[in-house]
């Protein structure tokens, strides 16, 4: 598994993992400990990973969306 991109909230990573889900790639949100809305307790934020093979593509699909909202 390899961090495909990294959020500040769980819900964006939620959203996120339901794009990649559309586009049949499995993803895992990691980092999600906290009991407290919006707060992480990983060093990093909440963690979207997906498995190696499907970096790229995960990677393209995330970067297309980004473009579109901009």
């Amino acid at each position: 598994m390899k961090i495909v991109a990294e959020f500040n909230l769980e819900y964006e990573a939620e959203i996120a993992k339901g794009l990649l889900k559309s586009e049949g790639i499995e993803a895992v949100i990691m980092n999600v400990n906290s009991p407290y809305p919006g707060i992480t307790m990983g060093r990093h934020g909440v963690e979207l990973m997906v498995a190696d093979e499907d970096l790229e593509a995960a990677k393209k699909i995330l970067a297309d969306t980004e473009a579109v909202e901009d």
